[in-house]
């Protein structure tokens, strides 16, 4: 068992007995379908469980026999069963930190955070992008940090950093409603729930909706139990495979950060107007865009997408992008630091 002794570094990530509520899987007969999906050919490499409470599911998955499991667990109440689970397989590791702390951790410069990030990602190899999986992840998205990872994990895809420097890591997430309306949302019928984050998912990833689950398979944290319950009904287990084409032939000049600002930026309002709003990134490009198609009422909230895409390849295409002001706007973006959230995307 993992236990980070580095003092200062331990205090920044949250006190053990002061953690933030979660979801952890209480259902077995849930985490052997669950297990099933996660161990699906996969015969060699690490599987990483975050925030697995008493088990349930780090049971299930090592009775299916992986080659090596390590579960992220920092509430202290769970230890005792996760250690008994150990002491009987030796391809359980247990690190006692909380992984959705890693946004935090990698924005730090000390060598104590080195030091931690050198624990969780001990043992993984590095891939090309085009070659095999390296990793395995699962994770329950539904709080609130839950999600903040998930959108951090849309930022720093583009640029094959954190996780992605390992390859095409793969996440098993077991969804509340809400994310999952916003992922699968269409531009047409769920206007509400189509945000920039669902246009980024499905550009990246290779979204496999597996199995719709009652939400009554998971139980709170501690520190949750007294506290409103969560009102979802289902749960939704959505497996997010990184697109092997993302870095050679989807994107255009594989510009993949240029299109990840580009949809930031023109879905933070989705009714905003491609051609007016076009035409202030390269002057008098409407009739282009005409000829594609558009019209001066289409918004970007219109477009699918895969119509984003296209209109990306377009655009950054054009012999004026590369001294177009859309690049100086993208380079004071990335100034600020790509994992700004706006409100309206967590809620």
């Amino acid at each position: 068992m993992k236990n980070l002794n580095n003092r200062n570094a331990i205090e920044s990530l949250g006190s053990r007995n002061k953690q933030i509520g979660y979801l952890y899987l209480r259902d077995a007969v849930s985490a052997d379908f669950i297990a099933k999906y996660i161990c699906e050919n996969w015969n060699a490499g690490y599987i990483f469980e975050l925030n697995p409470g008493p088990g349930v599911l780090t049971k299930a998955i090592l009775s299916i026999g992986v080659p090596s499991l390590r579960v992220f667990e920092k509430n202290e109440e769970y230890l005792p069963a996760l250690k008994d689970l150990s002491d009987s397989h030796p391809n359980l590791e247990i690190i006692e930190q909380d992984f959705l702390y890693l946004p935090s951790i990698e924005s730090k410069q000390s060598t104590d955070y080195i030091e931690v990030l050198d624990t969780f990602f001990k043992g993984i190899p590095e891939y090309s992008w085009d070659d095999r999986v390296p990793l395995r992840i699962f994770l329950i998205g539904s709080s609130k940090k839950s999600i903040l990872f998930l959108r951090f994990l849309l930022a720093v895809l583009p640029h094959r950093t954190s996780i992605f420097s390992y390859g095409r890591c793969e996440f098993f997430v077991l969804l509340s409603e809400l994310e999952y309306m916003k992922i699968k949302a269409e531009p047409k019928d769920s206007f509400a729930n189509y945000r920039w984050s669902t246009v980024l998912y499905n550009l990246f990833f290779r979204v496999d909706c597996l199995k719709q689950f009652d939400h009554e398979i998971c139980g709170p944290s501690p520190q949750q139990r007294n506290k409103k319950k969560n009102e979802d009904k289902f749960l939704y287990l959505v497996k997010l495979s990184p697109k092997p084409e993302l870095f050679s032939s989807l994107v255009n000049g594989n510009r993949v950060p240029d299109i990840y600002f580009f949809i930031r930026h023109h879905l933070a309002k989705r009714s905003g107007l491609v051609i007016p709003t076009m035409e202030g990134w390269i002057t008098s490009c409407g009739p282009r865009l005409i000829k594609e198609g558009m019209n001066v009422f289409t918004k970007f909230g219109d477009l699918s997408p895969k119509q984003l895409l296209a209109l990306f390849n377009q655009f950054s295409s054009w012999p004026e992008y590369e001294n177009s002001v859309f690049h100086a706007a993208m380079q004071r973006f990335y100034g600020k630091g790509p994992l700004i959230e706006e409100e309206d995307e967590l809620s």
